[in-house]
């Protein structure tokens, strides 16, 4: 089978979109509606204007947790289209991270770009198609997802410091994304390779 890079690099995107929406909605609280709410329409429009806010946070999310990827894969598709070494340098300075924190993030990006590479160059019609092509073997892709897991963790925890608010809750929602992550890749691994 010929090797689609453009398919690919869709396939790859979607998966990406796919994990960011299932991320967003395990660490942002939806709102419950009671059935008193109902019966007292004050209540119930609140209800409402509580569920608009955690759909737009929902999306702010997801379009925040795809911005790295988004652009890490842009670079390997780019380069892999003009037979030439991502540039990934770009992608990090295009962030606006600190300063202190820049090595954790480049080596997440990296790490993001060498799991992209081996994806965008592999051949499959679909998303499980091109992991199964790219690692081979359930084990290849477990150890893959585990260092990508622990770059991105260790580089949250560097960034945590230096984000405004309180630091009790950022590094709740950083836990919280990250046991997502690890729960939701594990879960794909198993489906991709059962």
């Amino acid at each position: 089978m010929r090797v689609d890079i453009d398919q690919n690099r869709e396939l790859i995107l979607t998966n990406e979109r796919a994990i960011a929406r299932q991320v967003a909605g395990k660490v942002i609280d939806k709102p419950q509606l009671a059935l008193w709410m109902i019966l007292i329409p004050v209540f119930f429009v609140f209800y409402f204007f509580h569920l608009k806010r955690y759909r737009n946070g929902l999306q702010d999310f997801s379009e925040n947790f795809l911005i790295t990827r988004q652009r890490t894969l842009d670079a390997v598709w780019e380069a892999t289209t003009s037979n030439a070494n991502a540039d990934l340098e770009s992608v990090v300075e295009l962030s606006d991270i600190p300063a202190g924190v820049k090595d954790q993030y480049r080596v997440w990006v990296e790490r993001l770009a060498d799991n992209y590479l081996l994806l965008i160059q592999a051949s499959g019609g679909t998303y499980d198609e091109l992991v199964r092509a790219a690692y081979k073997k359930k084990s290849n892709y477990l150890l893959g997802l585990k260092n990508l897991n622990r770059v991105e963790a260790n580089f949250n925890q560097a960034l945590a410091p230096h984000l405004p608010g309180d630091q009790e809750s950022i590094e709740s929602v950083i836990k919280s994304m990250q046991t997502s992550i690890k729960d939701l890749r594990r879960s794909q691994a198993e489906e991709i390779f059962s």
